[in-house]
């Protein structure tokens, strides 16, 4: 489909307009959707630490020695832990006999503390600086070679038995305990799900971009009709207006011509310039009435109509019309009280209208029928004549500006091409229906539907 003129434009504007909406969307929920997957991580992490510290604690209550410094008591109850100032052992398994999990060097490592904070002792490895603040129940500590720690505190209590048999064992501050869980693992899962948030994300975009610019071709379809339709109407408003602009330059050309003594010629002439002006002043107030139908709910106050009683006083003007061009017309069913609540002087021009029409294409001896009747809470007004019929293919734009199907039969008695197309507005504004049936050389009926008044 080719987009005419600043379209294009628009449309790429309207695309981008829902491709960064819909893209804000998407980057909102993906890094939300990262947010809560990598604090459901963390929070795991943490449950895991508190529940190995916990096990720690009550493992090591009863075999604590008394006093919280480095000694060879202390060694014997955590071995393989490095005393401070002291040579650290070989590294073998890591409190086995407290907890298995925490044997891997590489993803924990314990710290004593006594209660002053000071360092007692620690596994091979663990981090040195910033890691012996015992008053910070949490916190995250950088390892050798950068690698990230979360590390958890808690009080150690050492059971103490009572000077009195039966009583309750106390138990006394030790000191604290500091367990460290390597976030390699966490921080590689970031790593991956903040790619694959990327990904997904890019993807989406790209399929919201294409759905972006097949959402704003349909929504710039009902613009690029009036875009048409505008160009159209100012084809044939330029072609109607052409013909009777002419013949006023050619008549007045040639009355410039004349001698002064030919009084008749130019009697002729000026009668034909006076046709004209009337054909260009009825042609500007149907266009002017068109566009006022067309614009917003008019200004006009609405009141109850009766349609037999138009229907009746438009049968009395257009008799003439009817007589002259040698039809009957007649009324059917104008006795009914059909009453609707618009604007008198539309619904005038609306009956008006359809009966000029139907005369205008029917030929001498023909008939115009204007019937009234009432069907399912509706007013309904059909005009039918006995005339020449119009084509399937012009039913489709027959209430379209400026359309005759009849073009040369049309303008010799007049007409703008614009009747039909005032109908159609009224008709609309009236929160109504209209129908033609026809076929060439049979005649035409057209319908037109109306709510009722209450």
């Amino acid at each position: 489909m080719v987009w005419p003129g600043p379209i294009p434009r628009s449309r790429l504007r309207l695309a981008v307009a829902y491709l960064a909406v819909i893209g804000l969307i998407l980057y909102g929920a993906g890094y939300g959707l990262f947010g809560l997957l990598m604090r459901s991580n963390w929070s795991a992490l943490e449950s895991e630490v508190e529940t190995l510290a916990g096990t720690l604690h009550d493992s090591l209550k009863p075999l604590l020695p008394a006093e919280a410094r480095p000694s060879a008591q202390l060694a014997a109850v955590l071995p393989g832990l490095c005393l401070v100032e002291q040579p650290c052992p070989k590294p073998s398994t890591l409190l086995p006999r407290h907890a298995v999990s925490i044997t891997d060097s590489e993803r924990f490592y314990l710290r004593l503390l006594d209660r002053r904070g000071a360092l007692i002792a620690h596994s091979p490895g663990s981090p040195k600086a910033g890691a012996q603040d015992p008053n910070l129940t949490w916190m995250v500590v950088a390892g050798e070679g950068g690698e990230r720690f979360l590390q958890y505190a808690i009080h150690l209590h050492r059971s103490h038995a009572p000077a009195q048999a039966g009583a309750a064992p106390m138990e006394l501050d030790w000191g604290y305990l500091q367990i460290g869980r390597s976030l390699r693992g966490l921080d590689a899962e970031r790593e991956r799900l903040w790619w694959a948030t990327q990904t997904i994300v890019g993807l989406a975009l790209l399929v919201a971009g294409l759905a972006s610019w097949w959402l704003s071709g349909l929504a710039m379809r009902p613009l690029l009709a009036a875009y048409r339709q505008q160009e159209q109407f100012t084809a044939d408003a330029a072609h109607e207006l052409r013909a009777p602009v002419a013949n006023l330059l050619a008549v007045v050309e040639a009355h410039r011509a004349l001698v002064p003594d030919e009084r008749t010629a130019t009697r002729d002439m000026l009668a034909v310039v006076h046709g004209q002006g009337k054909r260009l002043s009825g042609l500007i107030t149907d266009l002017l009435l068109l566009t006022r139908l067309e614009g917003s709910e008019a200004a006009a106050a609405r009141q109850l109509c009766s349609l037999p009683q138009i229907a009746r006083d438009l049968m009395e003007e257009t008799s003439e019309a009817a007589a002259a061009a040698g039809l009957q017309l007649r009324l059917v069913g104008g006795e009914a009280d059909l009453v609707v609540l618009g604007v008198e002087s539309e619904l005038y021009q609306l009956v008006s209208n359809l009966l000029l029409n139907a005369i205008q294409y029917t030929p001498p001896g023909g008939e115009v029928v204007l019937s009234l009747g009432r069907e399912r809470g509706q007013a309904v007004l059909q005009v039918r004549d006995s005339g020449i019929g119009i084509t399937t293919a012009d039913q489709q734009h027959i209430f379209d500006r400026f359309f005759r199907s009849d073009p040369g039969r049309s303008r010799r008695q007049g007409g703008t091409g614009l009747g039909l197309s005032i109908v159609a507005a009224i008709v609309h504004r009236h929160r109504g229906e209209i129908s033609v049936a026809s076929k060439p050389g049979s005649g035409s009926v057209f319908s037109v539907k109306l709510p009722l008044a209450g």
